[in-house]
């Protein structure tokens, strides 16, 4: 047990609280140039003792709530001293204090890119019973713009702030590479703004420690994106028992993806990219996470690909607890059961109050008297949960970020469940995974976002199968191409919904285009049969083509269809290619670059031609999706290249990264409102 430091709990408005520890010496940060065969990031951070340094808390503002007690605090992280420079930075966060004599577990809270320290994610904490810090390390503008805040203190970490900071010098730092705003002026470890906000964390578990009511041996970290990421690198620290990070920190990202040359992330030599990938990528890290931990993803996420995220945990130690979680369809965004995952984590590690299940075996079984493989898996029943659904899902697309996940018919077969999946190219691998939704004995309150649930769904073991082994197996390849895409009588099974409640902000998407089964025909029409409730709307039919296939020098575009609705009840459309267009006019030549089919209002479609009104009456319903006329031809996969294109060609992938995130925020900030 960890010494219960005797520290006040209830701090002054305005002053600053010391810490009793001893200093910690500037030649505290630990030297390491990442070369020695016997160097690694574990021992690396076991020459940093977040406990060491003083300790200094201002309370800046403090709120009575139904839950507790929320204050706004700054706190130090000690003085950091490089060969380049010294800094002393402070971090914004808030601390949310639950009401009770008891003692509370703890969690710290990571946000993630372009987000901020979030109130009420310290709310949905309390509400739980936990004392709960969310650290602004990006030091985004909290209450106000003259709010005391993060200060870097010339450090290169954080985001831009408008007259605060300077894009050029002060921005987040990926690299361990020198320049006038890092600590060393040699490649180093904390040269990258991903270590240094490890030392948030790891500071901010300081602070929880210290706390009176808060259990120092009952701490746990969470982060989703960046902050996920985040979770994954600080997690190492000892005193974390529970994390769950969310959609980063799989690792592995400056590495090509299987049969996709050129889709790795870029990093040069003289950025550092042997000592980064040493010490400071994700799965540097994940052999040396003690703590149990659940992955938080998104089958179709930007950030953490599932194959990565499949190898980042691969290499945890045997007698880790893990757990991944995957929501179908999704790209950085969870369903309500399985974003409940994280938080019941929580109870089961840091409560003891809830048994949480076991990961459920699975495989993939390619010799089958049909030929067609068959995956199975053995749901786990240990937590005494009755089990509500099993749902078995499986692609071929090699880029993780567009594959169409399909859904299997799945039959219980005495005490396994199992479902066929059918290969459309014996030249494709295959992947597939189980989901298992569980009842649980009491709901789980909403938040932003979510609504209350009483089910828990998680995730099977992962499987693949590559050309290789297809092609050793009796596999054959039973698919054919089909015009009929969706006549919805398995429901939304092969679609995402956002907002599928709100009139004016619904969104109904799927990946099923990129299918090998149902690629568009040439010149062929897409038939949509789509019931109305209200008169007087305009319906946006948007096509995403390429999305993030860059490595192939082609280009991620949006061509959208705006169709007038003038009356309410069913409406039977036939929409050629030709009626497509992207925001620069340019019409869409074809359908076998498509990667997403989106539908929703027209004004959220973001094309200039569209009517700015609102949408009329509750959210549509589809009833029929189907390719009419044209010609059914074999079409080129995704990642194949079409025509000639100059060897080394690529589009840049730093754009549409920032517009996923920007997307992502935009999303949350829609279910702030939800």
């Amino acid at each position: 047990m960890s010494p219960k430091p005797k520290t006040g709990f209830l701090f002054k408005l305005g002053l600053i609280y010391l810490s009793t520890l001893s200093t910690f010496g500037e030649s505290g940060i630990p030297s390491f140039d990442g070369k020695g065969s016997d160097q690694n990031i574990g021992e690396f951070w076991k020459g940093y003792d977040a406990r060491k340094e003083l300790l200094r808390v201002r309370v800046v503002e403090a709120w009575k709530t139904e839950q507790g007690e929320v204050r706004l605090v700054l706190y130090s992280l000690g003085k950091l001293q490089g060969s380049n420079k010294s800094a002393s930075p402070y971090i914004a966060a808030y601390l949310g204090l639950p009401k009770g004599k008891e003692s509370k577990p703890g969690i710290v809270h990571v946000h993630g890119g372009g987000q901020r320290a979030n109130r009420k994610r310290v709310a949905d904490w309390m509400t739980m019973g936990y004392a709960c810090v969310s650290i602004n390390w990006g030091g985004k503008v909290l209450e106000k713009a003259d709010t005391p805040n993060t200060d870097w203190d010339g450090l290169a970490a954080g985001f831009i702030r408008q007259g605060v900071t300077k894009a050029d010098q002060l921005d987040h730092h990926n690299t361990v590479r020198p320049d006038p705003n890092t600590l060393f002026k040699e490649p180093h470890p904390l040269n990258s703004s991903w270590n240094l906000i490890s030392i948030c964390v790891r500071r901010a578990l300081t602070m929880l420690e210290q706390t009176e009511g808060v259990d120092p041996d009952r701490l746990g970290v969470e982060g989703h994106s960046m902050g996920g990421r985040s979770t994954v690198i600080s997690c190492i620290d000892p005193r974390v028992k529970a994390a769950s990070p969310s959609v980063g920190g799989s690792g592995y990202l400056y590495d090509d993806l299987w049969g996709l040359p050129g889709s790795a992330r870029r990093m040069t030599k003289e950025d550092g990219s042997a000592l980064y990938r040493k010490c400071v990528s994700a799965q540097s890290h994940w052999p040396h996470v003690k703590a149990p931990i659940l992955f938080l993803g998104s089958t179709n996420d930007f950030n953490s690909p599932t194959e990565w995220v499949v190898k980042g945990m691969s290499r945890l130690t045997p007698d880790t607890q893990r757990m991944l979680v995957l929501a179908p369809h999704l790209n950085h965004r969870f369903t309500d059961q399985t974003s409940a995952a994280r938080f019941m984590w929580m109870e089961a590690h840091l409560k003891k109050n809830f048994r949480f299940p076991k990961v459920s075996a699975a495989e993939l079984v390619l010799d089958t008297d049909n030929g067609i493989p068959l995956f199975r898996v053995r749901v786990d029943q240990s937590s005494g949960l009755p089990v509500k659904e099993v749902e078995i899902y499986y692609g071929y697309a090699r880029d993780p970020r567009i594959r169409f996940w399909r859904s299997a018919e799945v039959r219980k077969s005495g005490e396994t469940y199992e479902g066929e999946c059918p290969v459309f190219d014996s030249a494709e691998p295959l992947f597939a995974f189980a989901n298992l939704t569980y009842g649980m004995p009491r709901a789980l309150p909403p938040r932003p976002g979510t609504e209350a649930t009483k089910l828990l769904t998680l995730s099977s073991e992962y499987r693949a199968a590559y050309p290789e082994d297809l092609r050793k197996s009796k596999i054959k390849p039973t698919e054919r191409p089909s015009r009929l895409i969706d006549d919805f009588s398995r429901g939304w099974r092969d679609w995402y919904l956002l907002n599928r409640r709100n009139s004016h902000h619904w969104l109904y998407a799927t990946r099923k285009i990129v299918d090998p089964a149902w690629i568009g025909p040439r010149q062929g029409e897409l038939g949509v049969e789509i019931e109305t409730f209200g008169d007087g709307n305009q319906l946006g039919v948007r096509i995403n083509v390429n999305a993030w296939q860059g490595y192939t020098g082609r280009q991620k575009d949006t061509f959208v269809a705006l169709v007038d609705l003038p009356k309410a009840g069913l409406h039977k459309l036939r929409l050629p290619v030709s009626q497509f267009r992207n925001s620069s006019g340019v019409v869409m030549k074809d359908w076998d670059e498509a990667t997403e089919l989106l539908f929703s209002p027209a004004n959220r479609t973001e094309d200039p031609r569209a009517r700015k009104s609102n949408w009329n009456g509750k959210p549509p319903s589809l009833a029929k999706l189907e390719w009419v006329g044209g010609k059914m031809i074999a079409r080129p996969h995704p990642h194949q290249r079409r025509g000639k294109i100059e060897p080394g060609t690529r589009v840049s992938f730093d754009e549409e990264f920032q517009d996923a995130i920007e997307d992502s925020v935009e999303l949350e900030k829609l279910d702030e409102k939800r």
